[in-house]
């Protein structure tokens, strides 16, 4: 059984299970853990020797068993389960030990909208794309999450469609609203059904990247960034360090007696981990620089990524027209802060000293440097691809613009 499904069990009926599957194996451990600590404080289990447990460390076994046998038990034995009806527009959550233990109802009326968010994992967690019903006052209902894209967006389409309602998908940063019908269709389909053309955006005065269209075909050619020189030295600089200890290490060994084979073995790693691994990653980086370069393809059949590194190319992904549901940018987290600097600007008179927040923007102006722009992210119905990332936002914008037009000429 799996850790999570989802399933239509009528018409117009919902269900989403939790737990069990490969969450009731991860906790197996833990819950035996816990059992066996519980068992040595209750004095069935005996340590080496016969001897029942020293009364100082049974409290700290009893805490420990406790634990773990509360959070393996819940991994084990833990379910849930949210049923969604359309016919008395009702959303059911229940929760319980392999049986329903406690019940909650929600009445879909109280929401008028599905929504499909993005929350960033971090070192200790994976992206999640959590879907919630969007309440008319007071807080949304999660409904589940999940770390695939595709799958979270499959289920949301599932629901708006259930109860009619709209889907405003901001897993993207920029929040769209779609009805369940149009989540449904092409981007290419949508854009022709609706007549919809994007307004027209400028081409940079300076560009990373090259763009040609021709025959209906766009290309974009965007060049691998430039290796630092302090990227370089960083690699390097071990190399030295075989160069000067390779002659006191050999004197040592034929001081020492050591047999050759043992010696020319230790030398051989020293050689190798300190100057010809550095050494290859700083010709790579180098010519990677050089030669790199990420080619996209846009055209009313599809979009083609393709990347070429060093020594050989290789495609990144190929969407045809018919799955690409989407095309976005992140929004620019500066831009506000520019249109209000502008604003001042344009209000203050022209021999009126600088206002006190002109060095605050001069630090976002950095800060925006230092910052790796989203790029451009190609929304499909098996998830979710990106390219252009780190590239300046009006570039970005300029891109996203060239590959939407490319897709419904």
């Amino acid at each position: 059984m799996p850790s999570r499904s989802f399933r239509r069990i009528a018409p117009g009926r919902l269900e989403v299970r939790e737990g069990g599957g490969c969450m009731a194996v991860f906790g197996l451990p833990f819950f035996g853990a816990g059992l066996f600590m519980l068992l040595i404080c209750a004095g069935v289990v005996r340590l080496q020797g016969g001897e029942s447990a020293p009364w100082l460390i049974v409290p700290v076994l009893l805490f420990m068993g406790l634990v773990f046998t509360l959070v393996g038990g819940a991994l084990v034995f833990g379910r849930s389960w949210t049923t969604l009806s359309s016919g008395d527009r009702t959303v059911v959550m229940q929760m319980g030990l392999l049986a329903p233990m406690s019940t909650k109802t929600y009445r879909v009326d109280d929401y008028n909208g599905v929504i499909l968010e993005f929350i960033r994992g971090d070192s200790d967690s994976s992206d999640q794309y959590p879907v919630s019903l969007k309440a008319r006052n007071g807080s949304n209902l999660r409904l589940f999450s999940s770390t695939q894209f595709a799958e979270a967006r499959e289920r949301a389409n599932a629901v708006a469609g259930l109860f009619h309602f709209e889907i405003e998908d901001s897993s993207t940063g920029r929040q769209v609203r779609l009805s369940a019908a149009q989540a449904d269709m092409s981007f290419q389909h949508h854009q022709r059904l609706e007549h919809q053309r994007d307004e027209m955006i400028v081409r940079p005065a300076a560009m990373h990247s090259d763009v040609s269209e021709a025959n209906g075909i766009a290309t974009i050619v965007i060049p691998a960034t430039g290796a630092h020189p302090a990227l370089y030295l960083f690699f390097l600089v071990p190399v030295a360090v075989p160069v000067l200890v390779f002659e006191p290490f050999f004197r040592f060994f034929r001081q020492s007696q050591t047999p050759d084979v043992v010696a020319w073995i230790f030398l051989g790693f020293l050689v190798l981990a300190f100057g010809v691994l550095p050494a290859h990653t700083a010709l790579n980086a180098f010519l990677k620089s050089r030669r790199g370069r990420t080619t996209i393809t846009a055209s009313t059949a599809g979009v083609r990524i393709d990347e070429r590194r060093v020594w050989k190319t290789r495609t990144l992904a190929s969407l045809a027209a018919d799955d690409i549901m989407d095309i976005d940018h992140p929004p620019d987290p500066f831009a506000s802060s520019r249109e209000t600097a502008a604003a001042i600007q344009a209000r203050r008179p022209s021999m009126a000293p600088p206002p006190v927040g002109e060095g605050s923007e001069r630090a976002l102006r950095f800060l925006r440097r230092l910052s790796k722009s989203g790029g451009v992210v190609i929304k499909t119905r098996q998830g979710l691809t990106t390219f252009a990332e780190g590239l300046d936002d009006r570039e970005i914008r300029y891109l996203h613009y060239v590959v939407r037009r490319a897709l419904v000429r």
